[in-house]
């Protein structure tokens, strides 16, 4: 049984699995490494993802989706057209493709997949991603981290290392730093930090800013400030697609030139954009936001124990890290060569497919050992006496940020009030210095309620809570009484921006049926290109009632209505049969 290994990224995604002992790519059914995280609802009503989505965001962008990852742990409705979706259900389009990819490759039938995550990603966002794997389909093995992963990938090429490494991870929405011992067969993560919002989509953004400020200099009116709302958004995407592309030549040359052609109309005359940025300008642009990566280099390394000095390798893992700008701001503070034998973009599937090749243990790899870190500190909320006062709201710790994973953590509570026969458990993420709660980091919108406590004298009945933060870095809370042995145990599914149980058997269900009728209308493009080639020889009037009927059947079909789809298709079927005979 093939275990697949997924890297679900912001701007795009891969997958791999182990053969023969070693990591390979899976390529889509595009024949493409990479698939765009693009998702989309076109004019014929299917939902597709990928390149061809992409491909025609420019012409739909209120009909598609980019950079989802960021919305990932929220339940935020997503508007796609005249649908809405949540990002875990967008995210599970993302899968269910790769999925059917993989499938297709490998010629077999895909259940199980390891899927990573940004080191940095909360409670909520891996659960989230988990959920979108089970509405794909997947059982999810493993959520593992991103930098873990490519280390996994790297110290697979190198068994014998013994080093402290950097894993330095720069992708499309997010930066991650992990610091790394190689030991033999042991990776062990001692440290990592990061930033969910950084990364090249910030890059293109300030390219759009940029070109915006070329532009009002030129004609002394905003570049976005004009035309229909459809026409700005439509004029947006063609200038962030544009700037994507920018940034990519300025990895290999010195400058790069913005050509947009016919991209507006103002006062009646129709503009075109031809503006060229230097390599410098873009350096310049940037500069701030590689910089800033480099205080999370810092904690990581310091929260590891360890100095620059003592730094033997640096991988650099995410397609921005092609940026000539990052690759010598790395460079320059560790004071050697970054390791580039992996490719950026395919590491961290790479690792993925090790790590589920790992629980097999028929493979080679099974020997590896990878112990990892929780990136968030944890803990609950208590009263303390400030000023012969009590206050609630103070953090008390019990899983420090970086301790190794599987992590346990115990303490115990007592009443504060006479004849208390509840205690509220508020779970928390936070910072180790944070003094208070963060109401916006609490995990769950409602408290954890341990009742069945006896009536006594306060201070008397005492609980003792339990934390565990598992492999993937998913919570559990254990809460017992210590009088009566009563034990209440809780994984922390039902929390902010996770969907419920119901809402993910639901979402499975119209996963089902959203690629059903995708399918169907991919069916259907045959069956109107067969009925355009009649059309050629036909009579005019012969012509007009095709003309008539294909129309009917691309409405039905943008409506996902199967059984009418199904009827229309009949009736141009039986039209066409009609003009052949």
């Amino acid at each position: 049984m093939t275990i697949l290994g997924i890297d679900l990224g912001t701007t795009n995604s891969a997958m791999a699995y182990v053969k023969n002992g070693q990591p390979e790519i899976i390529v889509n059914t595009r024949g493409e490494r990479t698939t765009p995280s693009v998702f989309q609802k076109n004019t014929s009503g299917e939902l597709i993802v990928g390149s061809v989505a992409k491909n025609q965001y420019a012409s739909l962008p209120e009909q598609t989706v980019l950079e989802i990852k960021r919305q990932m742990g929220t339940n935020v409705p997503i508007p796609v057209g005249e649908e809405t979706f949540t990002p875990a259900q967008i995210s599970a389009h993302f899968l269910k493709y790769l999925k059917q990819s993989a499938e297709d490759f490998l010629g077999e039938k895909i259940t199980e997949a390891v899927i990573t995550v940004p080191a940095y990603f909360s409670d909520a966002q891996r659960k989230a991603t988990k959920i979108a794997g089970e509405i794909a389909g997947l059982h999810v093995a493993r959520i593992l981290n991103e930098p873990t992963a490519a280390a996994i990938a790297y110290g697979l090429d190198h068994p014998e290392s013994e080093k402290n490494m950097i894993v330095y991870d720069l992708g499309g929405g997010t930066f991650d730093v992990s610091v790394v011992k190689l030991h033999q067969d042991l990776i062990e993560v001692k440290a990592s930090a990061g930033d969910n919002h950084l990364g090249g989509m910030d890059f293109d953004r300030l390219l759009v800013d940029w070109l915006a400020e070329q532009f009002l200099e030129q004609y002394d009116v905003p570049l976005f400030s004009f035309g229909t709302p459809a026409e700005i958004t439509q004029r947006h995407a063609r200038v962030k697609l544009e700037a994507e592309n920018v940034k990519k030549t300025l990895s290999s040359a010195q400058e790069a030139a913005f050509h947009l052609p016919f991209l507006a109309v103002y006062e009646g005359t129709p503009i075109s954009l031809d503006y060229t940025i230097t390599r410098v300008e873009f350096e310049a642009l940037i500069h701030p936001y590689v910089l800033s990566t480099f205080t999370h280099v810092e904690k990581a390394i310091d929260d590891a124990g360890l100095t620059i000095e003592a730094i033997d390798d640096v991988i650099l893992i995410g397609g921005a890290t092609r940026i000539p700008l990052v690759q010598k701001l790395v460079e320059q503070t560790f004071q050697c060569k970054a390791k580039k034998d992996i490719n950026p973009d395919e590491a961290v599937a790479l690792g993925a497919a090790i790590q589920g090749a790992m629980a097999q243990p028929t493979t080679n790899e099974s020997s590896l050992m990878v112990i990892d870190v929780c990136p968030y500190t944890l803990g609950t909320d208590i009263l303390r006496i400030v000023n012969g006062k009590r206050e609630s709201g103070f953090f008390d710790i019990l899983i420090r940020r970086n301790a190794p994973l599987p992590a346990t953590a115990k303490k115990i509570y007592h009443t504060v009030n006479d004849n208390q026969t509840t205690i509220d458990i508020g779970v928390y993420q936070g910072d180790d210095d944070d003094e208070r709660v963060n109401e916006a980091l609490r995990l769950t919108d409602t408290p954890i309620i341990v009742d069945g406590i006896p009536e006594n004298v306060a201070g008397k009945e005492k609980v003792e809570i339990t934390f565990h933060y598992d492999v993937n870095g998913l919570i559990h809370i254990e809460a017992t009484i210590l009088s009566t042995g009563r034990t209440i145990t809780q994984a922390l599914d039902a929390q902010r921006g996770i969907m419920s149980s119901r809402q993910v058997k639901e979402a499975k269900l119209a996963l089902f049926d959203d690629w059903e009728k995708s399918k169907l209308a991919t069916e259907m493009k045959v069956v109107i290109r067969r009925a355009k080639k009649v059309r050629r020889n036909a009579s005019p009037q012969q012509a007009v009632k095709i003309d008539e009927a294909i129309a009917s059947l691309e409405h039905a079909i943008q409506y996902s209505d199967v059984e009418v789809v199904k009827q229309r298709e009949e009736q141009l079927l039986d039209l066409l049969m009609e003009i052949i005979e």
